[in-house]
């Protein structure tokens, strides 16, 4: 019994010497942290232009608002924006689509009164400045003449591009 005594006492104090807090230690490291913001601008057009239920029995014509926002890193100046017609767009006319067989045509305007309207392919914002990471709020207008239409639920994509 004696030897097992003996490693049963020296494991105990092995134990308490390295719990004794006057024998710990602490080392220091530094991390290094970087990054790089790249010279870009960015785009978006959310939450879009959504007409919501159309009444097709009404005389006039449906309208919404919608905005295009545009950010950079840095002053950009002489920038413009470009409307694509649309993915459904036909004979100069952009149209949303039903899924099955029926269009819905609408106009896309830059002006509240609807009477600047952006053509397809057009240049919808031209010549404008942006300050560094400060976003600038473009207005787009969406239309849809009256008349009477198929029911359904109806959608169209349409590519806006940044030019700087």
């Amino acid at each position: 019994m004696k030897p097992n005594f003996k490693r049963l006492s020296t494991a105990s104090l092995l134990f308490v010497l390295c719990a004794s807090p006057g024998l710990t230690a602490t080392t220091t490291a530094v991390l290094t942290v970087t990054a790089a913001v790249a010279d870009t601008c960015i785009i978006a057009a959310t939450p879009g232009l959504a007409f919501g239920t159309i009444d097709s029995s009404t005389t006039t014509d449906e309208t919404v608002a919608g905005v295009i926002t545009v950010s950079c890193t840095t002053v950009k100046t002489g920038l413009s924006l470009d409307m694509g017609g649309s993915a459904n767009a036909s004979s100069g006319q952009r149209r949303m689509y039903d899924g099955v067989s029926a269009y819905l045509p609408y106009n896309i305007h830059s002006d509240s009164g609807h009477v600047t309207a952006v053509a397809i392919d057009g240049q919808f914002g031209a010549d404008f400045d942006v300050v560094a990471a400060v976003p600038q709020q473009f207005s787009v207008y969406g239309q849809i003449p009256s008349g009477s239409y198929s029911l359904g639920a109806y959608t169209d994509t349409i590519t806006v591009t940044l030019n700087y």
